[in-house]
């Protein structure tokens, strides 16, 4: 998350010290002539000045203790101003806005000097955001005009205060004025750089990062850093980390590691040093060099137990990457520690997450009992925290624990209530899961029939073998002929009874028989239908991001095993494409307009798509788009396709047409025979790419490929842990980019 922070300037060159007026000595034994009440005043007012300058550097909160009550006494006027100035500034200095806005409210009417003036506007335009009254902030936009024209060699002062002013602004979220008076002050500052480039460019680029526009963000930071290093200024901490969680956010994993490392050398606090090490090592991660990620979160880990400082969403990073590299009972005792923790801090929606996280490792461990414990747990605190989104995301894996459980009611039950909870979001698919589920329910009722049938039928037949034995006794007393002949009888009878009943008993065996297997063809379906929702996106119907793994994992494979036998290598050509502008669809329409923008496109990727392709939602408004057996050349032609097809069927919100592009990545798996089977590699090109094309404009194709170099088998000066500039600048890799 971008950091925002409120500046403190250094100031002193133009205040204006107040004569100090000692008592009156006894020299003579004469009486003294009556003082006036208001020479009295004076006096009064010029010792608790002075009481309050010698206190204000060493011990501000003391100055505010022994001032007020003289402040607070009498209207501001003569040395009574100058007591306020002090006052003011004592408040700011003790971080007080509150306090520093009521002592200013009363001195802004008053006679001043424009020096007087200057120091108190100082102080009051970083400020007056305490008010959460922007009408009050924007009246101090005229003053500080006018103090322009009535101190013209103060120009340096005047840009400062409009650098504060726009603090102010952007504490009030009005990102449009803190932008426009952030651009005065640099307008107005007669020399460049100074602390006015320095402070205002970071002002400006959290203007930019809130409204979603990275590359201008970024270069405003850029211009800050160029200024402190201009002016010998230390790499400050807060600058670093805003660069580091910039990169962070715009997926720029190799700059984000570098300002990472530049915070780190700044001198971080330990709670700092915690934040800077997990977006480092989650950038490694991102990067797929597992090993640096690892070394790096057990550093901030070792940190953040040495201060006894809380670390749950380290220990949930550490977890996921241990999941990652197929260590699920490693990863176990981490989300275990991170729930507690974050049950201890009170964030109910991140317990839940680490929660449902512990069930999904349970059940990958074949825990399933312990895994319903779990995700129970992780139910009750999102519905605490009344987090719909995440309890939506928290069912499936609930229904597919339930299912391996063999417990298909309460699986089912589960599934009605999810399609209770979101009905909008409910598909053909998870209606047809439900009637499966049925399906079993029904399936365990009818063998419990046919097993109390097939009891039954063994009792008959016991109880006949009785009876025969029974009348073979008592023929056996009869006389020999009449024997006989009642033993033929009695057997051809039983003979014709046993054969209708072993018939009817024979068909209805038969037909149990045929629903069973029909039953269980039905249960083979639902058990591959879950499955199928298990790699599917429920939202866009697209494959979701742990099939595409799977998917590029297969095929990693497949190609080792092509290069180990000699035979011919099948490259396929892996593209990301990402929505341009997709927060402001969700800021201007709504999240359920970004999710019909989603659909919309996945929509138009299966139209451009042959039925061999990969199509992945990657994560959020990414998606993964792979073609096998596909040459690099084709990329451009399939991103036309794509662009003609958003241009041609435009998006409709509530009657409006909403117009989509999007931005392209691409590079060719494997990029060269020595990355035959790191996938990862591969997509980190394709990632670096897409990146590239968002900004250089967005709506347009950048690429990846293998460079001269590569070309020419020299793989030895090719090594895929470089970064992308070093691999380019070897000749390892060549940039392509559409003409725009």
């Amino acid at each position: 998350m971008f950091r925002c922070w409120r500046t403190l300037s250094i100031t002193g060159a133009w205040l204006v010290v107040a004569a100090y007026a000692g008592p009156a000595t006894a020299a003579s034994t004469a009486p003294a002539p009556a003082r006036s009440a208001a020479t009295a005043d004076a006096t009064s007012i010029a010792i608790v000045l002075a009481r309050v300058q010698a206190l204000q550097a060493r011990n501000p909160a003391a100055a505010l203790q022994a001032g007020l009550p003289a402040w607070q006494a009498g209207p501001p006027q003569g040395a009574r101003i100058e007591l306020g100035l002090h006052l003011i500034a004592a408040a700011d200095a003790q971080q007080q806005p509150a306090q520093a806005v009521a002592i200013g409210a009363r001195l802004l009417p008053a006679a001043l000097t424009p020096t007087q003036r200057l120091r108190l506007l100082w102080h009051l335009c970083e400020s007056m955001w305490a008010t959460r009254d922007l009408a009050r902030v924007r009246a101090l936009e005229p003053q500080i005009t006018a103090l322009g024209s009535q101190l013209p060699g103060q120009a340096q002062a005047i840009a400062e205060l409009w650098r504060k002013l726009s603090s102010s602004y952007l504490m009030l979220d009005d990102t449009r004025d803190a932008l426009r008076t952030a651009r005065i002050a640099l307008a107005t500052a007669p020399r460049h750089p100074s602390m006015v480039d320095y402070w205002a460019n970071q002002l400006i680029a959290v203007v930019y990062v809130k409204s979603d526009e990275l590359p201008k963000a970024i270069a405003a930071l850029q211009a800050a850093d160029r200024a402190g290093k201009a002016l010998g200024l230390p790499d400050r901490v807060s600058l670093m980390l805003n660069f580091n969680a910039l990169y962070m956010y715009a997926k720029n994993w190799p700059k984000a590691i570098e300002y990472g490392q530049r915070a780190m050398a700044a001198g971080p606090d330990p709670a700092q040093q915690v934040a800077i090490l997990a977006n480092v090592g989650g950038a490694y991660q991102e990067l797929g060099d597992f090993p640096r990620a690892g070394a790096t979160y057990a550093h901030a880990l070792r940190i953040a137990r040495a201060h006894q400082l809380p670390a749950p969403s380290l220990l949930n990073n550490m977890a996921d990457l241990l999941q990652k590299q197929n260590q699920p009972a490693q990863a176990l005792p981490l989300l275990q520690q991170a729930a507690r923790e974050f049950e201890r801090a009170g964030s109910t929606s991140e317990a839940a997450t680490a929660y449902s996280n512990i069930g999904a490792a349970l059940a990958g461990l074949g825990q399933h009992a312990a895994a319903e414990r779990a995700y129970a747990k992780s139910l009750a605190l999102f519905t605490a925290a009344d987090d719909v989104q995440r309890r939506l995301e928290l069912y499936p894996r609930m229904v597919d624990n339930l299912a391996a459980l063999g417990r298909y009611r309460d699986a089912l039950s589960v599934m009605r209530a999810y399609k209770k909870l979101h009905d909008v979001h409910v598909t053909v698919q998870s209606n047809t899961q439900m009637a499966k589920l049925e399906a079993v329910i029904e399936l365990e009722r009818r063998n419990a029939e046919l097993a109390q049938a097939q009891r039954e039928h063994d009792r008959q037949q016991a109880a006949l073998v009785r009876a025969k034995a029974l009348e073979q006794r008592q023929l056996l007393t009869t006389e020999a002929m009449l024997a006989a002949l009642l033993l033929l009888a009695a057997v051809a009878a039983l003979s014709i009874r046993q054969s209708r009943v072993r018939k009817c008993l024979n068909q209805s065996l038969a037909m149990k028989n045929a629903e069973i297997e029909t039953q269980y063809r039905d249960l083979t379906r639902l058990h591959d239908t879950i499955s199928r929702q298990s790699e599917e996106d429920a939202l866009t119907g697209l494959r979701n991001r742990r099939y595409g793994q799977a998917w590029l994992e297969r095929l990693a494979a497949a190609h080792l095993e092509a290069r180990r036998k000699g035979s011919p290598l099948m490259p396929a050509l892996v593209m990301l494409l990402d929505i341009d502008h997709f927060k402001k669809v969700n800021d201007r329409h709504g999240h359920e307009a970004g999710d019909h923008a989603l659909k919309h496109f996945a929509g138009i990727l299966r139209e451009c798509s042959r039925q061999s392709d990969v199509l992945v939602r990657w994560g959020g408004e990414e998606f993964l788009w792979a073609c096998p057996g596909t040459p690099i050349s084709e990329a451009q032609h399939l991103f036309a396709r794509v662009r003609e097809r958003l241009q041609q069927t435009p998006l409709i919100l509530r009657g409006d047409r909403v117009s989509l592009t999007v931005s392209m990545g691409f590079s060719l798996f494997p990029l060269w025979p020595e990355a035959t089977g790191d996938w990862a590699f591969c997509l980190r090109m394709a990632d670096t790419a897409l990146y590239r094309a968002k900004t250089s404009g967005r709506d347009r194709w950048t690429g990846l490929i293998a460079g001269k170099l590569a070309q020419a088998m020299d793989h030895g000066r090719c090594a895929r842990e470089d970064s992308v500039d070093e691999l380019e600048a070897r000749g390892c890799l060549t940039a392509l980019a559409e003409s725009v």
